[in-house]
């Protein structure tokens, strides 16, 4: 019988390969999207040590409110912009994901169906393995069963024949 041969193995592996490449785009995105969130929470960051660093000096000079005013709006409307990014991104990233569940489906269908198919190779296999040592062991039991029949009486008593339906 020949080997197990999957006749979409080649697709299979094609869509392996698309499917990694979703993910590794979806990983992208997942990335830009902690890279937009550490950007937002870096601004924070800058924001609070700014307006402790001014509150250190007793007196703080009105140049030093009038940039930290400035700043403080610039935080704003950065966080602002960053939060738009980031939703935008959120956007992608599920659409993204939209992308890769429809490629591991594919992948899937494939895998259940060469698992089908490589059980009912097996199955075959097992069937043709089973009637192939019925035929051998049909093949070896005839000749030792000519060599161990037993006499006829024929051979043993030649006199003594047997009875017939005519007597009776």
């Amino acid at each position: 019988m020949k080997a197990f041969r999957f006749p979409f193995e080649r697709i299979r592996e094609w869509r392996g390969q698309q499917l990694e490449i979703e993910e590794a785009r979806l990983q992208r995105l997942f990335a830009e999207r902690n890279a937009l969130r550490a950007r937002r929470a870096e601004l924070d960051r800058q924001r609070l040590a700014e307006e402790q660093a001014l509150r250190a000096p007793a007196v703080a000079q009105a140049e030093e409110l009038a940039a930290l005013d400035a700043f403080a709006r610039y935080v704003i409307a950065e966080k602002k912009r960053l939060g738009e990014a980031e939703a935008e991104c959120e956007g992608r990233i599920a659409a993204q994901q939209a992308v890769v569940i429809e490629a591991r489906r594919r992948v899937e269908l494939l895998d259940r169906l060469k698992e089908k198919q490589l059980s009912e190779w097996r199955r075959e296999f097992d069937r043709e393995q089973e009637n192939l040592a019925g035929e051998l062991f049909l093949a070896k039991w005839r000749p030792l069963q000519a060599a161990v029949q037993p006499p006829s009486m024929d051979r043993i008593c030649p006199w003594a024949k047997p009875a017939s339906s005519e007597h009776r």
